[in-house]
């Protein structure tokens, strides 16, 4: 069988750009695409204005070169600016341009509120072309490592352990010197680190954090799993049901907890879902939180929250709080044995600022009790007080959240099929496990890049490449105009944030 015969390599060649590309290449997507964008409304730094100096690369070029380049996991300045001299495909994007790691490093690093506006316009895209189902998302976050390590982010726990350390070595090398030993460099090297602690700590207990990282100063030691903690960003995501495309997003240094009610109230505005229309939202047991869920129902947002077991676990399983019955028109609770615990006047206040209401027991019905010893605490015995019970003043909405995810079951076992998808395909199928940047600022821009890339995938996907064409086409004149609209409405609305009830803190 003959063989494939090769061109000569000094056979000089006439090609053309266009014949290196397939007409069916993602590229021309990608191209179209930065086509489309108005990159002055969106916020990009916009070079070339200048007839001083070498001349600048277009915006939009920079911005075909990470799209490109995210699409296919490549995510270094270093291998983009190597891959703009390699690949072919680059070569027809770019026109032969070949900008260097430190032109593209540049352009991602001081255009992270940009490049998060690009991709809620394309999320109002996605809206025009009706690819939002708009009646349920799931809420959920993921753990991103951070450029820090665990020995460089610290607690004062952390840092006391240091000083004492520190304090010991000083002291054995002082008592271990000869008298005629001059060399005092072992000592001067231990005061250098005992300083370095002291200024740590100092600065810590300024700042009113829990800790400090002195590699990326946002960064967090958040838990993974069981007990593995990394140095990380959350980043919370709410995800639309009918295609599993992503709404809106935020990276956060902070766990579930406060977020379920300010990205649900984000993605009904992103949806352009009305005040008086209902959305639900589904979300795990990190999000429950009766403040966070209460703030949803104020809203108009129906939540399926996974619940926390409300048993106590140092009490016997037969007393636990949830084998007391509450009667909601006396406002008291109901042991297993009958007794009746009634509310306490005064509203107190939890040390995470949550107020809860208190009721108590006669102690002259408790102490007659055969349960006594096991419901009832040996303190309160002592001060002749009967069984007490704690109830947060959100309680009403939990436990109608609670009688929702039962009764709902089959649509909450969604969550995970709709939410988890795109974690799964940015951390497993592309490698995505880490951020590339430093600050909390511009990980939120690096992140809008990775999930501006899924969702374009996911449109592919639905589309396909001729039909999105057609939509960006068809769309182009009017294709992200709403931010001049926002812009006109809402001045600086690029740095604008969602006003509501509660926070991320």
């Amino acid at each position: 069988m003959p063989l494939q015969s090769k061109i000569n390599r000094s056979q000089v060649q006439f090609l053309a750009l266009e014949q290196l590309v397939e007409h069916d290449s993602i590229v021309r997507i990608v191209d179209l695409f930065c086509q489309c964008i108005d990159y002055q409304n969106l916020g990009f730094t916009i070079k070339g204005k200048s007839h001083e100096g070498k001349p600048a690369y277009e915006t939009a070029t920079l911005t075909g070169i990470y799209i490109y380049g995210y699409l296919h996991k490549i995510r270094s300045c270093r291998l983009l600016a190597k891959a703009c001299k390699v690949n072919a495909e680059l070569w027809w994007l770019t026109g032969m341009q070949k900008p260097c790691y430190k032109t593209i490093a540049n352009f991602r690093k001081n255009n992270p509120i940009a490049f998060k506006n690009l991709f809620k316009s394309f999320s109002k895209f996605c809206l025009d072309l009706e690819l939002f189902g708009r009646t349920t998302v799931a809420i959920d976050g993921s753990k991103f490592r951070a450029m820090n390590s665990k020995k460089n982010n610290y607690n004062l726990k952390k840092i006391n352990q240091h000083l004492d350390y520190i304090a010991k070595q000083k002291e054995d090398y002082l008592k271990s010197l000869d008298q005629h030993d001059n060399n005092d460099q072992k000592i001067q090297d231990l005061q250098q680190r005992e300083d370095k602690y002291s200024a740590l700590k100092k600065e810590l207990e300024q700042s009113n954090e829990k800790q400090i990282s002195t590699t990326d100063s946002d960064a967090r030691a958040l838990p993974l799993k069981m007990s593995i903690v990394e140095v990380a960003y959350n980043l919370q995501s709410v995800v639309d049901d009918k295609h599993n495309l992503i709404v809106d997003y935020e990276v956060t240094n902070k766990n579930d907890f406060s977020a379920l009610a300010p990205l649900s109230i984000k993605a009904k505005h992103m949806l352009e879902i009305n005040d008086d229309q209902q959305i639900t939202v589904l979300a795990d047991k990190g999000y429950y939180s009766g403040q966070q869920i209460a703030t949803c129902h104020q809203h108009n947002i129906d939540t399926l929250v996974s619940p926390k077991s409300k048993g106590s676990k140092s009490k016997d399983a037969r007393v636990t709080k949830d084998k007391f019955n509450y009667h909601k028109s006396t406002d008291s609770y109901t042991c297993p044995k009958g007794i009746r615990l009634h509310r306490q006047g005064k509203i107190y206040t939890r040390h995470d600022g949550i107020p809860f209401k208190r009721y108590v027991g006669h102690w002259t019905d408790c102490k007659t009790c055969p349960w006594v010893d096991i419901c009832v605490s040996t303190g309160a015995q002592k001060t002749a007080r009967g069984r007490m019970l704690n109830r947060n003043i959100y309680e009403d909405q939990m436990d109608y959240n609670d009688e929702q995810v039962k009764a709902r079951k089959n649509e909450y076992r969604r969550r995970q099929a709709i939410v988890e998808h795109p974690f799964g395909t940015i951390k497993r199928q592309w490698g995505f496990s880490h951020t590339m940047l430093k600050g909390l600022k511009k990980v939120n821009g690096e992140f809008a890049i990775i999930l501006l890339c899924y969702n374009l995938k996911r449109v592919m996907a639905i589309l396909g490449q001729k039909g999105l064409k057609e939509a960006l086409n068809t769309q182009k004149s009017r294709l992200f105009q709403f931010c001049a609209i926002m812009k006109q409405q809402t001045p600086n609305w690029c740095c604008r944030t969602l006003q509501v009830d509660v926070s991320f803190t």
